[in-house]
């Protein structure tokens, strides 16, 4: 029989170990904001960057970017260009519920990277670190009981405040909503209130909310009127526009549009890149 096994040659290995030098013009000062950008232009320059725009933010709306402890670039990139950025998010924590419930426990703090914080803000006056807290393993039970129990939702409220605070966090970004599908609004109403308003109290932490798409096939996860209610309480509203290609095959074709019709608050749109 014959084996064979596909690799990058020695020059495709050579190319890769090249990194872009930065340069001293901006994007736009060597003509590369195109309304019809030239797919060369992308590959060519995609990884170079004007040195002396470094610590100066020329966007007027405000940034949120995310970190994956799987992606180590990410965090270089946080630390390079923290100036330009408003929060950043980690993508570090898991709330998980026990298993006969009335117990929960942070996830993932192991992956903190204490002095990785303190270069991204020395980097950047105004930058808030977020983590990002995924609500795992949960099910409709587990939103039933902690809704259910004035004392067990401070807990759970408790167990998340002390835990951001005392890593001298700004606030959570929460993901909780898509993993309910639409069901049980009025119970994540209540728990998401209550996690604001411990993160608030605690020391002015702020609290965004991860919304789901809404086009096909999710059409009604999150809807105006969950706008409405939760708007008082979320400072900001997350929405990932490469959740957004259902039926089209391209992502975020169609939520730009429809932010511009149905919201007029708050609203940080996260593109696909």
């Amino acid at each position: 029989g014959i084996n064979a096994e596909y690799g990058p040659s020695k020059d495709e290995k050579k190319k890769k170990k090249k990194t872009a030098k930065p340069v001293l013009q901006s994007v736009v000062e060597r003509g590369l904001v195109q309304t019809e950008p030239v797919y060369s232009d992308i590959t060519k320059n995609h990884g170079k960057y004007s040195r002396l725009h470094v610590d100066k933010k020329l966007f007027p709306g405000e940034l949120l970017g995310f970190v994956t402890p799987w992606n180590s670039h990410g965090y270089d990139v946080a630390k390079t260009f923290g100036a330009k950025f408003n929060f950043i998010s980690p993508v570090w924590l898991q709330i998980v519920p026990g298993a006969g419930g009335g117990s929960y426990r942070i996830q993932g703090g192991h992956d903190i990277d204490a002095g990785w914080i303190r270069d991204v803000r020395a980097n950047g006056t105004d930058l808030r670190v977020l983590p990002r807290l995924l609500f795992e393993q949960w099910s409709l039970q587990h939103l039933a009981q902690v809704t259910s129990s004035e004392a067990e939702l401070l807990h759970m409220v408790q167990v998340v405040v002390e835990f951001f605070k005392g890593e001298g966090f700004d606030g959570a970004v929460l993901e909780v909503w898509r993993q309910f599908a639409g069901r049980e609004k009025a119970r994540l109403h209540r728990m998401i209130m209550a996690l604001s308003e411990g993160l608030k109290e605690a020391g002015n932490m702020a609290t965004f909310l991860v919304i789901p798409p809404g086009v096909q096939p999710f059409p009604e996860l999150f809807d105006k009127h969950d706008f409405k209610i939760l708007q008082p309480y979320v400072d900001r509203f997350v929405m990932m526009t490469y959740d957004h290609h259902h039926g089209t095959g391209r992502p975020g074709t169609l939520i730009l549009s429809r932010l511009s019709r149905d919201t007029n608050f708050g609203v940080i749109v996260v593109r696909d890149t």
